[in-house]
């Protein structure tokens, strides 16, 4: 009696442990949301997450709208995504990952969008409700959850004979023991729970990563029904979402039943979870109910699908009202977008990757040629346009004070390199660039692409003689094309069809200043020679260079900058 009294006392002292554990990380946890709403991004994904985490992404992408990996390289995308990511769960860093490469088109979805996210600035106490559950649903480490969810048909079926097999097994030793044949018991427990942990550990290493995603969908779904049972924002946008998210989730409502037979994955040192994890280990009984669940997605991948989109949505729209009160309020705008014919005009506009930008404004309905001398700021005022044009048409934000043009397909050629795995050379790497856009302004639709020194990978005359037709071909065909070069001689070829603006520098005998200020017309100065004196390049070099450029510049010869 004694012996059983104190089974029981540990059994409710690791009860109770476990629960006041849970009750610790959940205070925890609404602290830290409350308190990190509004401040820096600090979400850190490792390399591996950043591979596997384009799996909804690739799913979606095949729009010929779509931004493609050159355009988004060059742009460093990956910065601006770690910065924008406040979600809550893997399924909004997902979904935000892949919405940063599909700008829309038209204002619907980006209307929705906007409807959410300034709901969630507004209502605090339904956006940390919201983000309660999303957080309580987590986030994933190395594995895609779209594409395990995507790909458990991959799986190899198992036989539920095989998991049964040592519950069959107890069954006999304990009727052996019952028995008197205590001898025989042993022999029978003993090959009984060999068999058990080598067959479990043996599956489990199969479905490892489907094991966890099934467990972060049955938090997914529980999270749902938490979510309509402490918010409540009857007849407004965020209450019809979460309207249709429960309707969805009653499709799953076998799904969730017994789930907790899987375990968990915090990584808190539950006493409580640490001895069930030892009777799964001897029962099979998560391998068990993961067979269940593996089917149950398979039947119903298109009703996944849904219910990853529009959960992902709602987490991405707090983020985004977190990163806006982040900016603070003179920090950005929202875009005024058309389908119409309209110039492209913007305000103080800021890179957003910068912590103290300078900002520059412009109205054009053409193309644009910068010209300016090495580290001026040319090829960072060409990103910065870009990168506002594509959160325009995703998050419906732009780092500016106004901002105004049409839907855009949006192409870039810049921080190109050499394809050694390919055996191409850096000018058949450009060319093959420069060739999709070309392509795209065949299609009809706006394109607004950008262009760091065209051709740049050949000699000087091949070089001006095609850069100028490419440019002047995206011209006619109507591309808003922002150009950078440092060969002047395109400022004269294209004069008719571009317009001409530039950034300079303060140059003294110490020190060149850089004020990273759009002007109007073409740039007349140069620092290369100085800034090799400026970096302590011998003396003898750069009064020889100085030479051959003034011999250069009197024959007419060499005019870049």
């Amino acid at each position: 009696m004694k012996t059983i009294v104190f089974a029981v006392l540990i059994l409710a002292a690791i009860t109770a442990l476990g629960i006041y554990d849970s009750i610790r990380r959940r205070l925890r946890m609404i602290a830290d949301l409350e308190a990190e709403f509004g401040g820096r991004s600090k979400a850190k994904l490792s390399e591996r997450r950043y591979a596997s985490i384009a799996a909804y992404r690739d799913s979606l992408l095949g729009r010929t709208y779509d931004i493609d990996s050159i355009t988004w390289n060059d742009l460093e995308m990956d910065r601006v995504f770690a910065d924008l990511n406040r979600t809550c769960s893997a399924v909004g860093e997902e979904y935000l990952y892949a919405a940063l490469f599909r700008p829309e088109f038209s204002e619907d979805e980006l209307d929705r969008r906007e409807k959410l996210i300034s709901f969630f600035a507004e209502k605090k106490d339904v956006r940390l409700a919201m983000q309660i559950a999303l957080s309580e649903m987590g986030k994933l480490r190395n594995i895609s959850l779209y594409k395990y969810l995507q790909s458990c048909d991959d799986v190899r079926e198992d036989s539920m004979v095989w998991h049964i097999l040592p519950c069959l097994g107890y069954v006999a030793g304990a009727v052996l023991a019952f028995l008197g044949h205590s001898g025989a018991c042993a022999g029978v427990l003993l090959v009984t729970i060999a068999y058990s942990i080598v067959s479990y550990y043996r599956r489990k290493g199969e479905i490892e990563p489907y094991l966890q995603a099934v467990m972060f969908m049955s938090r997914w779904i529980g999270g749902i029904g938490q979510m309509r049972n402490k918010i409540n924002a009857p007849d407004t946008i965020v209450g019809y979402e979460l309207e249709s998210l429960e309707e969805q989730a009653k499709e799953f409502a076998s799904f969730r039943r017994f789930t907790w037979l899987l375990g968990s994955n915090n990584d808190g040192g539950d006493p409580l979870q640490v001895a069930f994890d030892y009777l799964r280990m001897l029962t099979h009984i998560d391998l068990i109910k993961f067979n269940f669940m593996h089917r149950s997605i398979i039947d119903k991948n298109s009703e996944i699908r849904r219910l990853f989109t529009d959960t992902g949505r709602l987490d991405m729209a707090i983020a985004i009202a977190s990163y806006r009160a982040y900016r603070g309020e003179d920090g950005w705008c929202l875009p005024k977008l058309t389908q119409d014919e309209a110039p492209l005009s913007f305000t103080d506009l800021c890179h957003p990757m910068i912590a103290e930008p300078v900002p520059n404004s412009l109205t054009t309905d053409g193309c644009i040629l910068l010209t300016g001398s090495n580290a001026s700021g040319k090829s960072t005022f060409l990103k910065t346009i870009a990168i506002n044009a594509l959160l325009a048409q995703t998050i419906h934000t732009v780092i500016g004070r106004e901002y105004s043009g049409r839907y855009y397909r949006i192409f870039s050629s810049m921080a190109l390199r050499d394809d050694l795995a390919a055996k191409e050379s850096y000018y058949i790497v450009e060319i093959r660039s420069l060739k999709r856009i070309l392509d795209s302004v065949e299609e009809g639709e706006p394109v607004l692409c950008f262009v760091d020194e065209v051709l740049r990978g050949t000699n000087t005359a091949e070089r001006i003689a095609a850069s100028s037709r490419i440019l002047e071909y995206l011209s006619e065909k109507g591309a808003y094309c922002f150009a950078a070069t440092h060969d002047l001689e395109l400022t004269d070829i294209l004069k008719n069809s571009f317009s001409m603006y530039h950034f300079s520098e303060t140059v003294t005998e110490e020190n060149v200043t850089f004020d990273y200020t759009l002007k109007e017309g073409k740039a007349t100065s140069r620092n290369a020679i100085l800034l090799l004196r400026l970096f302590g390049y011998p003396q003898e070099i750069v009064d020889s260079a100085n030479r051959e450029a003034e011999r250069f510049l009197a024959r007419g010869e060499g005019g870049s900058v």
